[in-house]
């Protein structure tokens, strides 16, 4: 069932989409919510009941995306308005969800209409001795009907190529660039081994500007691409990057080149990354064997660090495993597990706590929560565990 909710957002914003602080003019708000209790009656959409999805909202309009299609929704009624799709055509939904690294249709604007990105890769068996051939892809299509407007080939290293797990991930899209990000394996078939490749496509020239490789990224913000810069030899289990001999990187890189912006200094074994919202990430890090308990850390995609005004204590609260994040596009985000909801203001990094059994709030920091007053949050749950397909290799292509 898909859930949806609406809130204003008229906070003022800085030039890279950050929240930026406004000075107080009048008393300042309460903290703290009752609690507010969804009923039943709501809209169903009329998606197949197996298909995995992954939804964006853009007024009235719900954006589905599913492993073999694109398709839009009147959130009013339930309705379908139109659906895009291709014969052999696969979006990745289901690996993300393998590893829980669900993301969203984008929609963005483009030449005075809308239009909502995707990635997709495209399998096309070969004929007699010819070789089966998969290629990646990013698609635009228009917002109103689901027309194509365009598609761009996105390219892969050397000695690399698409296979059914490459998962092509619309990372993010600012300005007129849209990163984009697939999993790449050996031409020579090497079992297990993966990489990635990263590329920003210029959605004016709908040609690639940059492309990174061996760059697996994860989220998008202020202008820095973040993700796992990975070794020869890199693979991927059920939630992380890992590699027996170390070597993976934790870096960001601008949006505009592909070029280094800050790179974290450690030799990695594993690493994980998690988007939490207004620019902040949680990073799940092997610094020895990746058999060894890892790390959780809240970083800022501007720096890599932590972020401004926290501790490592307090930093802990957004970043164990486990934990869900909400943000509210405002200025507060919310993580929790378990019924224990953190709330965090993206501006000042000021803390608080509540327990969502029983409604009570308490401040952990120095300064008031803000912006908490009628904002809607909702909790998100991990999706439903399938055991992994097969590919034509030798033995699971999960480890």
């Amino acid at each position: 069932m898909l859930v949806t909710g609406c809130s204003s957002d008229d906070s003022p914003r800085a030039d890279d989409g950050r929240p930026v602080r406004e000075e107080a003019s009048a008393s300042a708000p309460k903290a703290y919510d009752p609690l507010l209790r969804f009923g039943e009656g709501g809209v169903r959409l009329a998606v197949e009941d197996d298909d995995r999805t992954e939804v964006a909202l853009r007024g009235t309009t719900a954006y589905v995306l599913t492993e073999t299609g694109l398709a839009a929704y009147d959130i009013r009624g339930g309705g379908r308005q139109w659906t895009s799709r291709d014969h052999g055509m696969s979006t990745g939904v289901e690996e993300r969800a393998r590893v829980w690294e669900t993301t969203a249709p984008t929609a963005t604007k483009q030449g005075g209409r809308t239009l909502v990105l995707f990635a997709l890769q495209k399998y096309q068996q070969g004929e007699g001795t010819a070789k089966d051939v998969s290629t990646s892809h990013l698609r635009a299509v228009d917002a109103a009907d689901g027309k194509e407007v365009w598609t761009a080939t996105l390219p892969t290293p050397k000695g690399m190529g698409v296979g059914d797990d490459s998962s092509p991930t619309v990372v993010g899209v600012e300005g007129d660039t849209a990163v984009v990000t697939l999993r790449t394996a050996p031409e020579d078939g090497t079992d297990g081994v993966r990489s990635a490749v990263t590329c920003g496509v210029n959605l004016t020239t709908r040609h690639v500007d940059w492309q990174a490789d061996g760059f697996g990224a994860r989220m998008l913000s202020g202008g820095v691409v973040v993700g796992a810069q990975l070794p020869e030899g890199a693979e991927i289990d059920s939630e992380r990057w890992f590699a027996d001999e170390g070597g993976i990187g934790l870096a960001g890189r601008s949006v505009k080149d592909g070029a280094v912006s800050w790179k974290d200094p450690r030799d990695l074994f594993g690493l994980k990354i998690e988007a939490v919202g207004a620019g902040l990430f949680s990073a799940r890090v092997n610094v020895e064997f990746k058999e060894h308990r890892p790390a959780h850390e809240l970083l800022d995609s501007a720096a890599g660090r932590r972020p401004a005004g926290m501790t490592a204590d307090s930093a802990a609260a957004f970043s164990f495993a486990g934990r869900s994040c909400a943000y509210d596009e405002r200025s507060v985000i919310v993580c929790g597990v378990d019924g224990e909801l953190a709330a965090l203001d993206a501006r000042t990094h000021a803390q608080g706590a509540v327990d969502a059994r029983r409604g009570r709030s308490g401040a952990r920091g120095a300064q008031p929560l803000h912006g908490l007053a009628r904002s809607r949050l909702r909790r998100r749950t991990r999706p439903r565990w399938r055991p992994p397909r097969r590919d034509n290799r030798k033995g699971p292509r999960d480890l």
